[in-house]
């Protein structure tokens, strides 16, 4: 009686169609804006890592990208005591095709895994959250408020 009323709870769970995370593909994501708390920023824009250097990030170490599809490089960092990774693509496009997953992935936001994929977060699931700006995917230590003034600064 009890895996009956077990197995029925979980058909009720996922058996219901829908949950709307289809609506999040790549058009809902083709304009600045924030979903669930993935700010989109700049998308026009182009950036190295030097860009977010000026914006006040300290630059520690680089990562390798091999993990990180289309990724051309991966750097890791700190801002404002924080750590924040910093995945450069070659487009803004890139970044959100190839780049939104993972990112979701390193922040707890994705399918659940062992390990999130590529950079530090492989081994530290430190990342709560990320934004795209322009070509660039940010992961943030804690919360987005703590990245927001170098978000804003990239330019």
């Amino acid at each position: 009686m009890v895996m009956s009323i077990m197995a029925f709870s979980v058909i009720s769970l996922f058996g219901c169609g829908s949950n709307g995370s289809e609506a999040l593909g790549d058009a809902s994501y083709s304009s600045p804006i924030e979903q669930d708390s993935v700010q989109i920023i700049n998308p026009s824009g182009v950036f190295t890592v030097d860009d977010v250097v000026r914006a006040g990030w300290k630059k520690s170490k680089q990562l390798s990208p091999e993990t990180l599809p289309d990724a051309m490089s991966v750097w890791y960092g700190f801002y404002n005591q924080r750590d924040v990774e910093v995945r450069i693509y070659e487009t803004h496009a890139a970044a959100l095709g190839s780049g939104m997953g993972p990112a979701d992935d390193a922040t707890g936001r994705g399918k659940p895994a062992p390990f999130a994929v590529g950079g530090i977060s492989a081994t530290r699931m430190s990342y709560t959250t990320y934004a795209v700006v322009g070509n660039l995917i940010l992961l943030c230590e804690i919360k987005i408020e703590d990245c927001q003034n170098l978000l804003d600064a990239i330019k």
